[in-house]
């Protein structure tokens, strides 16, 4: 059942890791050309421009310079996307279908199937991840890009959890109520209360502590890619993954579906 979701899914998390790549081999070939240009205008950046892109003073170098629009926005923003489409879906889709009842009717047991749905998610979500880390390792040294590629894998690893944190709050939504629609909303809704969040902690001194509710400051950008990956926050992201998960097998054993 796992592999047979996997291969019903793949495309969405393939096609988003075709994407992020192709814009990572844009970066790559444009920093030698304008990492040395940024000075001029570090001054003039306005600050809410600043909490949405990155720092500019930062991008003279190659992971400032990924800090400052790859990872903290095209690819976190695809992949949490992603994760809460997938989320939803992963058993929502068997619901609206009329599969699910077949699925129950099984051997398998309801503990069995929602392991083994969250697993499949899980797997998908590594696609993008990993196609951006082959890109930046692969393609990057053609245009005399280097970047420390521990750091970049370290980056990878922090935007996998991230978007699983994401899948599994929109998984266990689904899970527990059995609406779809209602589990896109509850993780888009999350998504954009702590970007929002974030951004107005980097704009306003006094909001600065309230960061820590949000999980994008777990996912820790450019922190990682400047300084390696950081285990505590790692161990967050990870830690609100796995709760949710034992959420979510508890509240779908525990429904009513109507078989």
């Amino acid at each position: 059942m796992m592999w047979q979701t996997v291969r019903q899914n793949y495309k969405l998390p393939l096609f988003l890791g075709i994407g992020i790549s192709v814009v990572a081999v844009l970066f790559s070939a444009l920093f030698n050309k304008f990492s040395d240009q940024l000075s001029p205008f570090v001054s003039m950046m306005p600050a809410g421009m600043k909490a949405v892109v990155g720092d500019l003073a930062i991008g003279t170098t190659p992971e400032g310079w990924l800090s400052i629009e790859l990872f903290p926005l095209v690819a976190m923003v695809g992949v949490v996307i992603t994760a809460i489409i997938l989320g939803a879906g992963m058993i929502g889709r068997e619901e609206d279908s009329g599969t699910l009842e077949l699925l129950l009717a099984s051997r398998r047991t309801r503990v069995m199937i929602v392991l083994q749905k969250y697993l499949a998610m899980a797997g998908l979500l590594v696609i993008p991840p990993v196609m951006l880390l082959a890109t930046i390792a692969l393609i990057g040294p053609l245009f005399d890009f280097h970047p420390n590629l521990t750091h970049v894998a370290g980056a990878c690893v922090s935007l996998w959890f991230l978007g699983l944190s994401f899948g599994s709050l929109t998984f266990v939504t689904q899970a527990v109520t059995g609406k779809r629609g209602l589990a896109v909303g509850v993780g888009s809704l999350i998504f954009l209360a702590m970007y929002a969040l974030s951004i107005t902690a980097k704009l306003i001194e006094s909001w600065k502590d309230y960061d820590v509710w949000s999980l994008i400051h777990y996912y820790n950008i450019p922190g990682t890619l400047m300084d390696g990956l950081d285990l505590g926050k790692l161990v967050v992201l990870v830690c609100v993954s796995l709760v949710s998960l034992s959420v979510a097998v508890i509240g779908f054993y525990r429904r009513d579906t109507g078989v």
